[in-house]
């Protein structure tokens, strides 16, 4: 078990009602079976992370198939990643890519971070074999050299705890948006619609094993392009009047476009 305290930073424990580490910090198990790793003086907010609209909008997208060529390409990229027995998903949202490449991947063994709670339910009631916790990226409630490979999708990360838990050779996957990722939807939003900027090229302490791009292009129908709107930063952004407009439509028309970069760290 890769879990640490929040407090102490001691190994945890699993017990009949959840985790504990030496000093006797404990920790509850929820009944979805997630734990919460979030200390109150770690938080911005009362509910920090995404709200649960966000959530239930991905989840809508994610089983309309909208973002599946991009997880098959992930798992292939996982696949080829030899020895990877520990995978840790940084800011696993409701757990669908994680979820995805685990069962492709029977061997890994997957641990999922959100700082959202209603993403780590939601992701901890729908898979089950899985580990969750309620946690942010800047403090991982993970050991030191404990995981084979850290994943991160459209999601910030902080570079020294990534490297902090990876061991030596461990892999990180960063994915992001393309510069033209939603661009019909930032058209049609926005007077002036920028790109997105791209993933960067090099961490620290590591190498750039590999890189790639996933474009396709996706007919929505209009209960699939609002639960986008909803599940994006677009949801609070754009025009009011372009927006209202937007979300009457019963088609439209959108190109997703992803880019991945594989390092491997050097310790």
């Amino acid at each position: 078990m890769v879990w640490i305290c929040p407090i102490c930073e001691l190994g945890l424990e699993k017990n009949p009602k959840g985790w504990s580490c030496d000093n006797q910090h404990s920790f509850d198990q929820a009944k979805e079976g997630y734990v919460n790793l979030l200390p109150a003086h770690q938080k911005r907010s009362k509910n920090p992370g995404d709200n649960l609209e966000m959530v239930l909008g991905r989840r809508t997208i994610h089983e309309a198939h909208l973002y599946q060529p991009l997880a098959e390409a992930l798992t292939n990229v996982v696949v080829e990643c030899k020895h990877t027995c520990t995978m840790l998903d940084i800011g696993s949202g409701e757990g669908y890519y994680g979820g995805l490449i685990a069962k492709s991947v029977p061997e890994i063994t997957m641990y999922g971070v959100d700082i959202s709670k209603s993403a780590v339910k939601l992701a901890a009631k729908k898979y089950r074999n899985h580990n969750f916790a309620v946690a942010g990226a800047r403090h991982l409630p993970v050991a030191t050299s404990s995981v084979d490979l850290a994943l991160c999708i459209f999601s910030p990360s902080t570079d020294h705890e990534v490297a902090r838990v990876l061991k030596n050779g461990g892999h990180y996957l960063e994915v992001g948006p393309a510069p033209r990722h939603l661009w019909q939807l930032k058209k049609a939003l926005y007077d002036q619609p920028r790109e997105h900027n791209e993933l960067r090229r090099s961490i620290e302490g590591s190498t750039l094993a590999q890189d790639g791009e996933v474009c396709y292009d996706k007919q929505l129908n209009n209960a699939q392009l609002q639960a986008l709107v909803a599940a994006t930063p677009l949801a609070f952004g754009g025009h009011r009047e372009k927006k209202a407009e937007l979300l009457e439509q019963t088609t439209f028309s959108v190109t997703m476009a992803f880019s991945w970069r594989l390092f491997t760290l050097s310790k």
